[in-house]
């Protein structure tokens, strides 16, 4: 999201924000969370001044994936820690956790060695496997010339393996690659000599210690010698050192380290026997037989190896010779092609000038000019031309596809980006600073985020593929790191419990995250049984090591040198991706540069939409096209009727959209960034809004910030807006203001600040602030320093807001198959959503095997009803109208003339394609008044798609999917409808289960069966294959069935598609449960305040966000809506089980209303509500 949160709770932020004496009155105790790694912040480590030099040459750390068992921080700490010279990390096959290891030694005196221990000979991936096969060559990069060609080696087995997991190296291509860049040792009991000193004797050892010195050279081979105690390492050490002595070669003494302690020996044994995929006891025979592979000193290296003269003194020196700082690999970007004559900064500007009388006339304000000035003046100072090109090549690609974009975050305080249509944000308009965005003292690349149609992204990232080649761009890797259910699931697992106990055991530790302390069984789940303290032990160990590499969810690096000689490249598991070795985290630490080309399903759920409203009204529309300001779309979201609503759809949005009452676009931005968990549970919202609602006086802490704070009511909501800050009572500069945001949000920020902290105090003296008042001052921009949202990330999202309102008010049959299509996104399940859009008036219907496209579609409905049609129709509603009229039926007239309407199915062309009011498509909207909670909601009438229905998808029934959807779609196409379920297995192969699951689905009745008849006649008819004689098949009399109940159907409607068409499970139970006098979500909206109630529904989430102190949030539903439930730490434990597995729940406790109308219900008790359906919750953190 590009933002990050301090220690600092949001309510301690408030108090600094109103009143910084009373900051101290209140410890911090809740931390809000961030996705980012965050900087390594070093420990204070007393390195020995008497240390004997060693250098350690072989560690394997956590990312050798569960052959190491520590960190490479933690290697590089324990290092300084025991006073070594240097240490090399040397993990499997790649060179994933360098970067974390250089970060963490960039402040220590450790030397940084690079190294990989490489498999060789592999024959599939060793997953599962006990003793992985094959022998290992390890290699070490002298400088960064040979850290370059191991990085291209590695690059080039991972790629020619052809799969994930599986390098393949040839030994005589690697000698080749090394050219004498490399120092090879002769490993430990995998390596070649060792393996054949121990198989087959002295002579083969030396054999293949004669073809290593024959393809590396003799001053490039070191023998090895390790000692972990075992009986026999003395003796094959005097060997390998007899061998070394006749052939003049080096020794060296290595501690083939796998964890950095003694103490993290347990966790080692454990993580083996996760990689082998059974216990430990069942691994026994291969474990090590005791836990010497840690780090140790020079002294004791020394003691151990005294028997060899000179092993250890001659570590130092060669780490001499190979460490080097891996800052200095970082690569520049690719060269851009630009039109002849130009350089990429002049083609840059001509760009850029040519498209501004596009946006700001033939003749922009002298203040415009020089703001796009001084932006390409940064850009050419930092020469960033080609960056900027390349993401205008980027973006255009896109559109040239018809695929909708759009740039975000502080992208969106570039001009210049605006200019170059990367963003639809005007920064000038809303006088964003440059600076948030590209700093001419900024030291690093600047940020651009762009947001793709989710569907069709994947076009767009192998276009990037093509048009810089492989070699040159990859993907960044995303390290999937071990959480608490699978940390506890495979340490059950390696300690020998059942894959049961351990489902178990991983049950009872909450998902959104709790400790993995064995618990007391009083009170973990009731039913007298904790996480055995063994398994809790090591799994908290375990927590946050690396499991395996994934992919990132867009970014992409691009690079003038070969990416794989960078950072080595790798198979992903999806179909044409490679990703590098680092994740963003560590290629940022680098300086590569990341382009980050994000999915954005609402952007894929939205030209969904704009497809099927042209296809069924004959309108055309375009986000730019889209009639702003309209007073509805306004009225609708003040009534937190947002669900499928971009970004303003969840709990915490729709409680507040009613009290922060949006009446204008920019609303919208303030709501995207006040609407976060922790300032809704911190109450740092409300002062804006209480200044919103006209209760608390619009104040300035000084009158120089009333530019700076108007547009939000004196209270610092934005990022820019601390900037902005500095700049006008501190009279920094915007390269100064932000570095003072930037230091400030940082923990190694102090001897930055210093000097930025002088230059604001000044600049505040000057304006008259001194004393207790700057300091109170300085306080408040602290506090802001990088705990605010971004105004040009809230700026970006807003559009989307409004525009998925606008759709959702007009086009609300569109806007649920738009969003079915575009599943899974967003923060409903498609159950909910189709539930909302039936509350709306939409007719949904069930997938047909005649009628249903891969996807949802709309078809014809029956007619509107005639109380809506007249609404839409009164004379002083359509009076102003009559040329748009004209315009809209000239467009019916062409949409059925052109055949345009024919890809609706079941449209007949008989009847008016458009309902609502065509007042809402005129460009220039009326004046938006306050909003009147009182007043009638007319929602429905300004519905254009009212002849409309949503036939589901094919593709939506259980175990079909989109592949197999298109091939019964594409043979009906071809060959006409479906005429018996054997005719549809023939020609399409569909097994029994497909059959079972499109019977269940109701989608072979257009075959004259119901659906009992046809899940009888499933499992005969999926014999008649494709392979078969037709009519061979003996058919037997189907049985008479009775009738499915309404319940049988519902259950079969939620089994099948997820999605209830008719009933809504609660609606079936409501005689039962008013008869208990348990209340509906409407009879909430009146019920006496302060009383206590019952209120009955699905749970739809389950939430515990980092900041609210423990309290638990579910949401209800029924079929009347949605209910806010807020549980105590008191009533979640005393109901933990109930509230963590009832997919239903009957909630008792006190009805809350606000006087804006949102409702919520404190519970104190919950009560398991029986259900006959499937029904499954989407929870969140």
């Amino acid at each position: 999201m590009g933002f990050n949160n301090p220690p600092m709770t949001w309510r301690t932020l408030e108090r600094t924000l109103s009143n910084p004496d009373r900051l101290n009155q209140v410890p911090a105790r809740d931390v809000p969370t961030s996705h980012r790694r965050g900087h390594y912040v070093p420990t204070p480590i007393e390195r020995p001044a008497d240390a004997v030099p060693y250098a350690e040459l072989h560690a394997h750390s956590s990312f050798s994936f569960l052959d190491g068992a520590s960190g490479p921080t933690e290697l590089a700490e324990e290092a300084e820690r025991l006073g070594l010279h240097a240490l090399a990390i040397t993990d499997h096959d790649g060179l994933y956790g360098i970067v974390r290891f250089a970060e963490a030694a960039e402040t220590r005196q450790v030397k940084t060695v690079f190294g990989a221990e490489l498999s060789l000979e592999l024959p599939a991936p060793q997953t599962g496997q006990p003793d992985p096969t094959g022998s290992h060559l390890l290699v070490l990069a002298a400088g960064e010339e040979g850290y370059h060609r191991l990085a291209g080696a590695i690059t080039h087995a991972q790629l020619l393996g052809g799969e994930k997991g599986r390098p393949w190296y040839d030994l005589e291509d690697l000698a080749q690659q090394a050219d004498g860049h490399w120092v090879v040792l002769t490993g430990c009991r995998k390596g070649a000599v060792r393996q054949a000193l121990v198989g087959q004797g002295v002579h083969a050892a030396g054999r293949e210690l004669d073809d290593l010195v024959r393809l590396f050279g003799p001053e490039r081979v070191f023998v090895e010698l390790t000692d972990h105690g075992n009986p026999l390492d003395s003796t094959h050490n005097d060997a390998l050192a007899a061998l070394a002595a006749e052939r003049h070669l080096p020794t060296i003494a290595t501690g083939n380290v796998h964890y950095a302690t003694p103490a993290r020996h347990p966790l080692a044994q454990a993580v083996a026997a996760v990689r082998a995929n059974r216990s430990m006891d069942a691994l026994d025979g291969w474990l090590p037989a005791a836990g010497t592979a840690f780090l140790r000193s020079g002294a004791e290296m020394t003691a151990r190896f005294a028997r060899y003269p000179g092993a250890v003194a001659r570590t130092v020196p060669l780490a001499d010779e190979l460490a080097f700082p891996l800052r200095r690999v970082k690569p520049a970007l690719p060269k851009q092609e630009v039109p002849a004559g130009h350089t990429p900064m002049s083609y840059l500007r001509e760009l850029v000038w040519k498209a501004v009388p596009g946006r700001y006339g033939d003749n922009p304000p002298a203040a415009t000019i020089e703001r796009i000035e001084r932006e390409l003046a940064v850009i050419a100072t930092k020469d960033f031309p080609g960056y900027f090109l390349i993401v205008y090549d980027i973006v255009a690609e896109a559109r040239r596809r018809g695929i909708l974009c759009q740039g975000r975050g502080s992208a969106a305080s570039s001009a210049v980006c605006y200019l170059l249509g990367i963003t639809a944000v005007d920064s000038i308009r809303y006088d964003l600073p440059f600076e948030r965005f590209l700093s001419a003292l900024r030291e690093e690349e600047p940020d651009i985020d762009v947001d793709f149609d989710s569907d069709r992204r994947e076009e767009i990232i192998q276009w990037v593929f093509d048009r810089y080649g492989r070699e040159r761009a990859a993907q960044v890797c995303n390290v999937i790191q071990y959480r608490p259910k699978n940390a506890v699931r495979d340490i059950a697992r390696a300690l020998g419990y059942s894959p049961g106990q351990g489902d178990a055991f991983a049950k009872q530790v909450e998902r959104w995250g709790s400790s993995l302390a064995a618990e007391d069984p009083s009170t973990s789940s009731g039913s007298g049984e904790g996480i055995p303290a063994p398994v809790a032990d090591l799994a908290i160990q375990l927590l946050k090591a690396p499991r395996h590499l994934g992919i990132h969810s867009g970014g992409m690096v691009l690079t003038e040198r070969p990416v794989g000689e960078v950072v080595p490249i790798e198979h992903a598991r999806m179909e044409k991706r490679t990703v590098i070795q680092w994740d963003k985290d560590d290629a940022a630490w680098m300086g590569l540069v990341k382009f980050d080309l994000l999915g954005l399903g609402m952007l894929a759920a939205l030209q969904h939409c704009f497809d099927l409203v042209q296809d069924s009204t004959g309108e055309e529309w375009k986000l730019e096209t889209i009639p702003t300001e309209e007073p509805a779309v306004y009225d609708m979201l003040c009534r937190a009727d947002s669900i499928g609503v971009f970004q303003v759809e969840s709990r915490a949005q729709m409680g507040l959209l009613p009290r922060l009452q949006p009446r204008k676009f920019y609303d919208l931005v303030i709501q995207i960034a006040l609407i976060r968990p922790g300032p809704i549970q911190g109450g740092a919202v409300h002062p804006f809004v209480r200044r919103k609602q006209g209760f608390d006086p619009v104040t300035y802490p000084h009158p120089l910030l009333e530019p700076v704070l108007k547009r939000t009511l004196g209270v610092p909501v934005f990022q820019e807006q601390l900037m902005q800050m500095a700049i006008a009572v501190g009279e920094c500069s915007g390269e100064d203001a932000d570095l003072l945001r930037r230091a400030m949000g940082s923990k190694r920020g102090e001897e930055r600040i210093e000097s930025l902290e002088r230059k604001l105090f000044e600049g505040m003296a000057r304006n008259g602030l001194t004393g207790k008042a700057a300091e109170h001052m300085y306080a408040q921009i602290k506090a802001f320093a990088n705990f605010g949202f971004a105004e040009s990330h809230s700026l970006s999202f807003a559009l989307l807001v409004y525009a998925s309102s606008w759709l959702k008010l007009h086009y609300p049959a569109a806007f649920l198959a738009g969003l079915l299509r575009a599943q899974p996104m967003g923060f409903y399940s498609a159950s909910t959503l189709v539930s909302d859009a039936r509350r709306h008036g939409v007719e949904v219907r069930r997938p047909d095997l005649a009628l249903s496209g891969v996807d949802a579609i709309l078809e014809e409905a029956e007619p509107i009803p005639e109380e809506v049609r007249e609404l839409a129709n009164e004379p002083s509603r359509r009076a102003a109208d009559g040329d748009r009229m004209a315009l809209r039926d000239a467009r019916s007239s062409l949409a059925n003339s052109s055949g345009t309407v024919g890809k609706v199915t079941g449209f007949s062309g008989t009847v008016e394609k458009m309902t609502g009011l065509d007042s809402c498509l005129d460009p220039d909207q009326p004046t938006i008044e306050p909003f009147d909670a009182s007043a009638t909601d007319e929602s429905a009438s300004h519905r254009r798609d009212g002849h409309f229905a949503v036939r589901l998808g094919l593709a939506g029934v259980r175990g079909i999917g989109k592949k197999v959807a298109g091939q019964i779609v594409d043979e009906r196409t071809a060959h006409g409808p479906y005429a018996s379920m054997e005719n549809l297995v023939r020609r399409t192969g569909l097994t029994t289960e497909r059959l079972e699951a499109l019977a269940a689905a109701g989608a072979l009745e257009c075959l004259g069966l119901t659906r009992r008849q046809a899940l009888w006649r499933a499992g005969s008819a999926a014999l008649d294959q494709p392979g078969t004689l037709p009519g061979t098949l003996v058919e037997s009399q189907p049985l008479l069935f009775d009738d499915p109940t309404p319940t049988e159907v519902l259950a079969d409607d939620l089994w099948a598609t997820g999605v209830s068409t008719g009933d809504h499970p609660i609606g079936q139970l409501r005689s039962e449960l008013a008869g208990r006098g348990i209340l509906s979500t409407s009879d909430l909206a009146t019920a006496p305040l302060d009383r206590r109630v019952e209120v009955g529904g699905l749970v739809t989430h389950r939430q515990r966000p980092s900041t609210a102190s423990g309290i638990t949030f579910l949401s209800i539903e029924d079929e009347h809506g949605l209910v806010n439930v807020v549980c105590s730490v008191g009533v979640w434990q005393r109901y933990r089980r109930i509230a963590r597995s009832s997919p239903a729940l009957v909630v008792g406790g006190k009805l809350e209303r606000s006087p804006e109308g949102v409702v919520n219900v404190v519970a104190d008790r919950l009560e398991p509500l029986p259900i006959m359906v499937v029904h499954k919750s989407r929870d969140f953190q």
